[in-house]
């Protein structure tokens, strides 16, 4: 299973985190809105913003933020 940046996935492609690089504060905040290694998340929208569903609620993503979330296909 490829490991691939977050912004390279399709509209509508599910994937699972596998690892989020980046500074310690920008890692953090992305952990307490629940991205964290193994949560399974679908892209609503590719792009900039990048829009991702992740459960009930949908999170939008600007570039540099979304380069630091690695992912796995299935």
């Amino acid at each position: 299973m490829p490991i691939i940046p977050l912004e390279l996935l399709s509209a509508g492609e599910r994937a699972r985190i596998v690892e989020i690089e980046g500074e310690p504060s920008l890692v953090h905040r992305l952990n307490e809105m629940g991205l964290s290694d193994g949560v399974e998340i679908k892209m609503v929208q590719s792009g900039s913003p990048c829009i991702i569903a992740l459960d009930n609620h949908r999170i939008s993503f600007r570039g540099e933020e979304a380069a630091v979330i690695y992912v796995e296909t299935d």
